[in-house]
């Protein structure tokens, strides 16, 4: 980026908080804007209940933001924090955090106070572990943990008696807690590409449970008919690519039970609609369940919570030419 564009970018960066702090904003959008620090100037807009930073360069979060007690939503997405800030353990009113695509690899026992958090998402940034302490986290609603290091999971997690959507694809798991059968709310389970061997027998437990993905998994033997024939409260129960479904006899066997794909090839040439739509049910829970479905198969590679872009949520640059002006001094 050439000096001119970076003047103007910082500039209308600027511009943009000290009309936030005049109007007295409860959104403040510096998402997408390559940032490598926060202004000094965000300190000021100490009522907001929606910040966004997502997409920028940041490699630290200022201490002032602690006194945003009033934040609800706040997006860190793709940036370039290698720990999580502490600090965010004092934003004791945040109902959602995205951290996801940061190098986080550890996650603070502090996390507990955040008591109000109901959608969590930390995907892709290395962790190694979720901390007991999430457990209390009891207004979770959504947590996605994709694509890190995870090899167990704390039995901790089966307090979160809200939780609703929940995917741990793409980690290093090899069993399930049984304990987490207590997620009584729970509609979609994503462990697709982990280092399971069998079926989690918590599933049976989970009688709101609607869509489940196992598939891409280690699993080598064939459930028992006494556990298969307990999950038929599942709508959909993947189970692709694992190696008992290279098993001809075993295949067919799975195949019995209409809930369960264990054929890669079963559903080819459907799309995500039909496929929610297969039973053709109309009453209102399940049409619940069928935006749940879509919302799942949409987000599956969902890291980022703001699809705003600096050309969508903000005013053409050259209207703002004229405030900008007077932030010009000398550009030699």
């Amino acid at each position: 980026m050439n000096i001119v564009d970076q003047f103007l970018r910082n500039n209308y960066i600027l511009a943009i908080c000290e009309d936030a702090i005049c109007k007295k904003s409860f959104t403040l959008n510096l998402s997408h804007f390559k940032m490598s620090e926060v202004p000094d100037l965000v300190e000021k807009c100490e009522i907001l209940l929606k910040l966004f930073l997502n997409r920028n360069h940041l490699t630290r979060i200022p201490s002032f933001i602690c006194k945003f007690t009033s934040l609800q939503i706040l997006t860190l997405d793709y940036n370039q924090l290698n720990e999580f800030p502490l600090e965010l353990c004092q934003l004791i009113s945040l109902k959602s955090l995205n951290i996801s695509c940061n190098s986080i690899a550890k996650l603070p026992r502090e996390i507990c106070q955040l008591t109000q958090l109901e959608t969590f998402w930390c995907n892709n940034t290395g962790l190694l572990e979720l901390p007991e302490e999430l457990g209390n986290c009891d207004r979770l609603e959504t947590l996605g943990a994709r694509g890190n290091l995870l090899q167990t999971l704390p039995v901790t997690i089966c307090r979160l008696k809200r939780l609703r959507w929940l995917t741990l694809e793409n980690n290093r798991l090899t069993t399930i807690p049984d304990s987490w059968g207590e997620l009584q709310n729970l509609i979609h389970f994503n462990l697709k590409s982990n280092l399971l061997t069998h079926i989690p027998k918590c599933l049976e437990h989970l009688k709101k449970l609607q869509y489940v993905f196992l598939n891409c998994n280690c699993i080598t033997t064939y459930t028992s008919e006494e556990l298969l024939k307990s999950l038929t409260h599942i709508r959909m129960l993947n189970i692709c690519d694992n190696p008992v479904c290279d098993v001809p006899s075993l295949q067919e066997k799975l195949k019995e039970h209409g809930n369960i794909l264990c054929d890669s090839n079963q559903h080819d040439g459907l799309t995500n609609d039909e496929l929610a739509n297969e039973d053709n049910v109309e009453d209102a829970e399940d049409e619940e369940y069928q935006s749940d479905w879509e919302n799942s198969v949409e987000t599956s590679d969902l890291d980022s919570t703001d699809s705003s872009s600096v050309e969508t949520n903000l005013e053409d640059i050259s209207i703002l030419i004229p405030e900008l002006s007077r932030y010009i001094t000398n550009f030699n």
